[in-house]
């Protein structure tokens, strides 16, 4: 439970307080310990630095750049910094110490109080609340998991306390973090090699301290709009014939599709033995790449390719490999001779000669018409401790060994994808869809998965953790393998019960094994909804086709994480720190800052327990009004997943006809669904042109403000419309907005005026009342009576 005065964060020590500094500055101070020297440094008004460097420690070098280059702070109040005894006291309010080398770890030790909350870490399948757990901070896949799985793809060393305070151990190498599992009064960070760093973000709200921790790494870039869209994907498509088909099927139901991803067969024709090609190597069954990818893009459909880091041994590419290639300690390319997919090197990635061959091997594809890309097993899948990188391009002459740089490597291949492709399509925004990285690599455009999860209840039931757990750790776009991904047994509901929570999700990618003839032994499922056979079909359809009315809300959250910092999935600690009994709802969870979603995660329910938290409520789908602040039971059908909309919601959406990807909504025509409260409510909608990567840098964008308020009467509202009159390629003249007023408010009629003209009365059906608009961007007020 977030406090909300940091004064109650003071941690009792019993040391007499003394200060003892080695050397001072006003945002500088370094104290000298039997253990070593620790330099602490105010880096802004909400965070400090601190330093470590154990005596006879040599592994010091600093490689990590998840921190951006932060300008000289000068305190006008520097923050009380004190040592006692073994300890520094922060602010009053936290107590470290440095943790002396033992079996080759070197860290801190942080001292927490009774009840306090451990939130953040990355992806783990395991309570919100980390406290009570050991982690390692080491990447690694985890095929077919579910509940419980403790270490997955991506992992990231910054952690929130409900107490106000934050912390990112910025350093890559092989880690843990022992959130109280030893001893339940301290938090224990080790790493095995590296600079010793910690950052402390203070602050009185969550958001405060994501705000401090972007601050110090970036935030993530505007998605191209149409990544928010259906992504047609499974493991995999085997031939142009096959993904003609199945996208011929999925237009014949309508449903529409904004891009279709291609696993490893695009450059092989079996699982192994392929990895490295990286051209479309079979001309049978990919006679013109070229030309599909042509016709694809003639219905507006995007193109996105696998790609990995490993080069199998007599692969198209592999003689041209070799001098990228990490190394061993004679200096000759390291052979992984026990990787699953063959014998294989690893590009060093940290090298730029091999940056920038990489680089090329992309463009070829993206000459062809790629527009996206999809970068796999990046942890590295396997990653041998004896096997070494090349780092003189950070200033380093010596080689590091794997661990010590091990979860640096996604996010350098993130980078690295970033940089070029800025280089080259300036004006672009990148789609990169990579499952592992590092703190930071958000500010990329990184776009991770969560794995090769499970399809099975319990996998469903372990993507909310992994997925909020990472969302609070600072990694804004992070989804699912929508159906499932490993195993099953073929439970359509447990398909059409995944893609539901999904479409509240800032990805929509249903995608699975699909294997069939290629591995028999191998349990396949379709991915794509039009394979369906009915009643799930439509079922199905139905989930993409509220992808998209959502659309204008979902792309105002992008807006509103890349400018105001905030998470799309919440937690619902997040919105309600003080609420003891929303903190502890692990099944729920925030869609921005209007909607809660609760996803049904157990087969065959016909109903489950829901909190919200106090307020009134509308659950969606039978506008059913609620009073919040307790538990209840929903009654559920296939149909759809409870959602709930906080009184006072204006949520955009649009009309969008059957078989419409994104290329389609040109903001001519949107409905404002307005859900009646007694208090004065607002909304901003952003919109642009959904491609350009400086629209918000460059001011091509417009914001429309609403407010909406009762009547002094209580039999009506008022709603002021105004526009910032931003101007952006392919803006509508004027937009054709509906006004949905929603059902629960008291009695009022249908009279309304624009302006303080009399227009003609509201529609009323379906229990909501609906006015027609045009918008030129000049301010509009309606009242509603």
């Amino acid at each position: 439970m977030m406090k909300l005065r940091m004064s109650a964060i003071v941690f009792c020590m019993p040391y007499a307080v003394g200060l003892f500094a080695q050397s001072t500055t006003a945002s500088r101070k370094s104290f000298s310990f039997d253990k070593g020297l620790v330099t602490v440094e105010q880096v802004s008004s909400a965070v400090i630095k601190l330093s470590y460097q154990p005596k006879g420690y040599q592994a010091n070098e600093l490689v990590s750049d998840a921190v951006l280059p932060l300008p000289v702070y000068k305190p006008i109040k520097p923050l009380p910094i004190e040592k006692q005894g073994d300890a520094i006291i922060i602010d009053q309010k936290l107590t470290i110490q440095p943790k002396a080398v033992t079996d080759g770890f070197g860290g801190f030790i942080i001292q927490l109080k009774p009840g306090e909350q451990i939130f953040g870490g990355g992806e783990r399948a395991l309570p919100l609340n980390r406290r009570g757990y050991k982690l390692e901070l080491y990447n690694a896949p985890w095929y077919g998991y579910g509940e419980g799985a403790d270490r997955l793809n991506y992992s990231v060393p910054f952690f929130t306390s409900s107490l106000g305070y934050g912390l990112l151990f910025d350093n890559p190498s092989k880690s843990y973090v022992d959130i109280g599992k030893t001893n339940s009064a301290f938090l224990e960070y080790g790493a095995s090699g590296g600079a010793l760093v910690v950052y402390i973000m203070l602050g009185n709200s969550h958001q405060q301290v994501l705000d401090s921790y972007y601050q110090l790494t970036g935030t993530q870039p505007l998605p191209p709009r149409w990544a928010l869209g259906n992504l047609m994907s499974r493991f995999g498509y085997t031939s142009e014939r096959e993904v003609d088909s199945i996208y011929a099927q999925m237009k014949a139901s309508k449903i529409p599709v904004d891009a279709i991803i291609f696993d490893l067969f695009w450059f092989g024709d079996s699982i192994k033995n392929g990895l490295g090609n990286l051209n479309w190597m079979n001309k049978t069954h990919w006679p013109n790449p070229q030309a599909m990818m042509a016709r694809f893009k003639r219905d507006r459909v995007n193109t996105i390719l696998v790609t990995e880091p490993f080069f199998v041994k007599n692969t198209f590419t592999f003689n041209d490999a070799l001098p990228h290639l990490s190394i061993d300690s004679a200096g000759k390319p390291y052979i992984i001779e026990d990787f699953y997919f063959g014998k294989a090197g690893l590009i060093d990635i940290f090298k730029p000669s091999a940056q920038n061959w990489f680089w090329q091997q992309y463009k070829k594809q993206m000459d062809m018409g790629v527009e996206g890309w999809w970068g796999d097993l990046g942890e590295p899948e396997m990653h041998p401790s004896k096997l070494y990188h090349n780092l003189q391009s950070y200033g380093y002459k010596r080689p590091f060994a794997a661990d010590e740089v091990h979860n640096l490597y996604g996010h350098t291949w993130t980078k690295m994808l970033f940089q070029h492709y800025a280089t080259d399509y300036p004006n672009k925004r990148l789609f990169s869809l990579n499952r592992s990285g590092f703190a930071g690599t958000q500010r990329y455009s990184i776009f991770p998965w969560t794995g090769d999860v499970s399809r099975s209840w319990g996998g469903l039931k372990a993507q909310l953790p992994v997925l909020l757990g990472m969302s609070m750790s600072g990694i804004p776009y992070v989804h699912s393998d929508a159906g499932g991904f490993a195993g099953g047994e073929g439970d359509n509901e447990l398909y059409v019960r995944w893609l539901q929570m999904a479409a509240y999700t800032p990805i929509f990618r249903p995608h699975g094994t699909a294997l069939y003839s290629i591995d028999p032994a191998a349990f396949s499922f379709p991915s794509e909804p039009a394979l369906f056979a009915e009643p799930y079909q439509s079922l199905a359809k139905k989930v993409v086709n509220e992808r998209y009315r959502m659309l204008a809300y979902n792309y105002t959250l992008a807006y509103d994480q890349a400018v105001n910092r905030k998470p799309l999935m919440r937690p619902l600690y997040y919105e309600h720190p003080s609420d003891t009994a929303a903190s502890a709802v692990s099944d729920e969870f925030y869609w921005g800052s209007q909607l809660i979603i609760a996803p049904v995660l157990n087969k065959g329910a016909t109903q489950r327990s829901v909190y919200l938290p106090k307020g009134e409520w509308y659950e969606l789908n039978a506008l059913q009004k609620i009073q919040g602040g307790n538990r209840f039971n929903q009654a559920v059908t296939l149909e759809a997943i409870p959602v709930y909309a906080k009184a006072g919601t204006i949520l955009p959406l649009y009309e969008n006809a059957d078989g419409n990807n994104t290329s389609a909504i040109n903001n001519q025509a949107l409905t404002l669904a307005y859900f009646p409260a007694t208090q004065k409510s607002a909304y901003t909608l952003y919109l642009d042109d959904g491609v350009s990567k400086n629209a918000i840098s460059a001011h091509q964008y417009e914001l429309i403000h609403i407010v909406a308020q009762p009547l002094p009467t209580g039999k009506g509202f008022q709603f002021t419309i105004q526009s910032n009159n931003g101007q952006y390629n392919g803006k509508p003249k004027t937009m054709d907005l509906k006004l949905d007023i929603m059902n629960g408010a008291s009695p009022f009629g249908t009279s309304v005026t624009i302006n303080g003209a009399t227009q003609p009365p509201a529609k009323e059906k379906n229990d909501k009342k609906t006015v027609s608009l045009t918008f030129s961007g000049k301010p509009l007020v309606v009242v509603v009576k």
